[in-house]
């Protein structure tokens, strides 16, 4: 009787202190170090990490400069997803215009199909003739690869992004960002 009572009671602060350790929802840095980790999904710390390596990467190439004066103009393409897992890859292509645009070295465009879409009013869209044509256009991939070696699993996503002249179809600018995660799963998983 004694052993049930003493394995109850252990327990029984077994319990209270699991339930005491429960953090209330708060708000966190966003690009501090409390932001959650997973292997097998991008998450925000990876979005941030993969944008300012490429706009960093992007900005020092000196492939947005231009001789005549001009700002040069970007179309944002497609980032392909190839990652097992569903990625909302504009978050990527927001970050990459936005600091763009910053930069004061280029203006972006995004792709339209305005023209002959009911939805818009066509005498208020802007005729034929009178856009600006891109001279680049940015676009890439999201690659992600898998590894579980015991309890132990990773996920190294690749993300790639190309600059292309579009007078020439050649790439003017390409990077590569590679970010790895890694967890060690419980003997009880």
């Amino acid at each position: 009787m004694k052993q049930y009572a003493l394995f109850g009671g252990a327990a029984a602060i077994a319990l209270g202190l699991a339930a005491g350790c429960a953090v209330a929802p708060h708000r966190i840095d966003p690009a501090g170090d409390e932001m959650l980790t997973s292997t097998h999904r991008i998450d925000v710390k990876d979005w941030q990490t993969a944008a300012l390596k490429s706009i960093d990467s992007l900005l020092e190439s000196g492939a947005l400069a231009r001789t005549d004066g001009r700002k040069t103009v970007v179309m944002v393409g497609e980032v392909k997803n190839s990652t097992s897992t569903p990625v909302n890859t504009r978050i990527l292509t927001d970050k990459i215009r936005q600091a763009i645009l910053k930069s004061g070295k280029a203006v972006t465009r995004q792709v339209r199909e305005l023209e002959n879409d009911d939805l818009f009013n066509q005498a208020t869209v802007q005729k034929r003739g009178t856009v600006i044509s891109p001279d680049m256009s940015l676009s890439g991939e999201i690659v992600q690869q898998k590894s579980k070696v015991g309890r132990v699993e990773e996920s190294y996503f690749f993300f790639h992004v190309v600059m292309t002249d579009l007078a020439t179809g050649l790439a003017v600018w390409e990077d590569n960002v590679e970010i790895g995660n890694q967890e060690t799963k419980s003997i009880f998983d």
